[in-house]
């Protein structure tokens, strides 16, 4: 569609909206009019119908004054009748136009299900709007965003099925997911979304395979919904063009990919999407002579630094006192270690990097800053800590060994709070072996009676350091 297209679109817009006032002026000039030659008085039309248009309709027929609530100060405003029903007529108009040009151009076909969720979401309430700059920016961004947003949707359709997909070695798909608890009692999904995540996973791979989505009876989700309910006969496996899967008395599910191309289709999409950077994509088989901890720092030493929101999901666990003594093993650019020191701790950073150990002093003004490789420091040498906030590299599991040395700084009853890779919770090499013996030893920070220990952070939490890694907060309590 040219822009002279959209232009006129557009421009059918604004002459729409100019209609639908000259005949909103005409019927209450009517109305009135009407209403002083009859004894009836004057007449109002009756509503109904789709939400949107049912709003649109009590504002057409409204000829007074309407008080608005504000929802931040709870203030109410009056607004002229024809100046409301201008701002429901416009959002109306744009919602429509929005939608409409959104499937004429095939652009929803685009968009994974996670972006058509945020785009209608936008059009309920508030809809941009519909005007020629907002519609260049709009599917500019979606054009020149399509392939990001298509291998976004592919990950975003494991995730779903599966939590531990995130910790999967070099976030790439295993020749096994295990779906908890995907059916009840009587063989039927417990949850819908997870009958609705299986289907997506069946059409990725028919993508990928070049066919057609198959219908609901053809598909993997209407196969195991057949078996499971013949309860007599579970465990019971099927199987499918593309996988087999067992399902269980308890309702879960183990899934086996048994194409192994297709299987590495999908994985090189994932790992185009998520990326190397982090150089999570690593072979866990390690020789029992292998050293405990890393020997060479990580590669561009592991720098993506922490964004204020992900830096004050840290700090709300962390709960720093003023006076406590707070170490920063990582500390980079400051991110956790300035919201530590403003809540009145004294903080003490290390920093490999020579350049961002100088303005750790200089430019951002702290007394304590060593200057090393943190595995490198004894802590023995250091009175223990009461807190320590760490964001660590996470090449070749190093958040693992930079976790593990942390704690031996921290002082029984002391808190740590880690960002990690999301694989650190679950995989099962030596290194991240060893990391689940402490946090098994250590105790949960509790908050409002919560025993986690782990929690996830919102996927792309670190697009902006350039990479997609699936990340979580590990917080935990050194045992008194």
């Amino acid at each position: 569609m040219t822009p002279q297209q959209i232009s006129d679109i557009c421009e059918g817009r604004d002459q729409t909206i100019a209609m639908w006032l000259d005949l909103y002026d005409h019927y209450h000039d009517t109305r009135e009019a009407a209403g002083r030659l009859s004894i009836a008085g004057s007449l109002s039309l009756s509503t109904s119908g789709e939400r949107y248009e049912d709003k649109l309709t009590k504002a057409f027929i409204s000829s007074k004054t309407i008080r608005k609530r504000h929802r931040e100060t709870g203030d109410c405003t009056e607004i002229p009748a024809r100046e409301n029903f201008t701002a429901v007529l416009t959002q109306t108009v744009d919602r429509r136009c929005w939608t409409a040009l959104m499937d004429q151009l095939g652009f929803d076909q685009l968009l994974d299900e996670q972006a058509r969720r945020e785009f209608h979401d936008g059009l309920r309430e508030a809809p941009a709007a519909f005007t020629s700059e907002n519609c260049s920016a709009t599917f500019g961004h979606i054009w020149g965003n399509r392939r990001e947003l298509y291998l976004r949707g592919i990950a975003n359709v494991f995730a779903k099925l599966d939590r531990r997909f995130r910790s999967h070695d070099g976030f790439k798909i295993g020749s096994r997911l295990i779906v908890d608890r995907a059916l009840n009692e009587w063989g039927s999904w417990d949850r819908y979304e997870r009958r609705d995540t299986l289907r997506d996973v069946e059409r990725v791979f028919l993508e990928l395979d070049g066919k057609p989505p198959v219908s609901e009876r053809q598909s993997i989700a209407h196969l195991v919904t057949d078996a499971a309910r013949n309860r007599a006969n579970l465990p019971a496996v099927i199987h499918g063009d593309y996988w087999r899967v067992r399902i269980f008395k308890n309702g879960n599910l183990h899934i086996w990919f048994e194409n192994k191309d297709l299987l590495d289709a999908v994985n090189r999409l994932l790992a185009e999407y998520y990326g190397e950077a982090i150089g999570d994509g690593y072979d866990t088989s390690e020789a029992d002579d292998a050293p405990s901890f890393h020997l060479t720092p990580a590669k561009n030493f592991g720098e993506f630094f922490t964004s204020e929101e992900v830096a004050r999901q840290v700090m709300e666990r962390a709960e720093i006192r003023a006076g406590q003594r707070v170490l920063e093993p990582s500390a980079g650019n400051a991110a956790l270690a300035k919201p530590a020191r403003e809540a009145g701790a004294d903080v003490t950073c290390v920093e490999i990097q020579p350049g961002l150990a100088h303005e750790l002093g200089v430019l951002h003004g702290f007394a304590n800053v060593i200057e090393g490789d943190f595995l490198a420091l004894d802590p023995a040498h250091f009175t223990p800590f009461d807190c320590i906030v760490m964001n660590p590299p996470f090449d070749r599991g190093r958040d693992c060994d930079h976790v593990r040395h942390a704690y031996e700084f921290l002082k029984p009853g002391g808190v740590l709070v880690a960002i990690m890779s999301a694989r650190a919770e679950f995989a099962e090499d030596k290194r991240h072996k060893a990391l689940h013996r402490l946090v098994e030893q250590a105790a949960p920070v509790s908050r409002w009676g919560r025993q986690s220990k782990w929690f996830d952070l919102p996927p792309g939490s670190f697009a902006h350091a350039g990479t997609n890694v699936n990340t979580v907060i590990l917080a935990i309590r050194k045992p008194e």
